[in-house]
């Protein structure tokens, strides 16, 4: 696999970040992305890590829109941040499993893709400062 550009690193960075950000606008991807692109074949490190989360085997699509107009694609996410894991996460059942107090949205704590960490958590210890 070619060494990404350094723009091209900045882009993605940035776009990760608008994504988790929550924005309802769509974010550009660098490039026309053909019809039947399969993301992890630049996105690897979405599959590597401790936990993986299982929507990961399936398509993007399940969660993220891409659209291209042009020359340009962009991707967002498919529903609002806030209701996009209970599509197909039972709610109630995911809160009365948890230990802490939930506040947010469940990818404030969670990575959508991978983690490090089990559960997929974001930070190893939650609630400590």
């Amino acid at each position: 696999m070619p060494v990404m550009s350094s723009r091209r690193s900045t882009i993605l960075a940035a776009m990760s970040c608008l994504l988790f950000a929550g924005l309802a606008a769509a974010v550009e991807h660098p490039g026309v992305l053909p019809k039947d692109s399969e993301c992890a074949s630049c996105h690897t490190a979405k599959l590597r890590g401790k936990s993986v989360h299982s929507a990961m085997a399936g398509s993007c699509g399940m969660c993220h829109l891409v659209t291209t107009q042009g020359d340009v694609t962009s991707v967002s996410l498919s529903m609002p941040k806030a209701k996009i894991c209970s599509a197909c996460h039972d709610e109630l059942s995911a809160l009365r499993q948890h230990t802490p107090a939930v506040k947010g949205s469940c990818v404030d704590c969670h990575d959508a893709h991978s983690s490090a960490r089990k559960m997929l958590l974001l930070e190893a210890a939650l609630g400590k400062k």
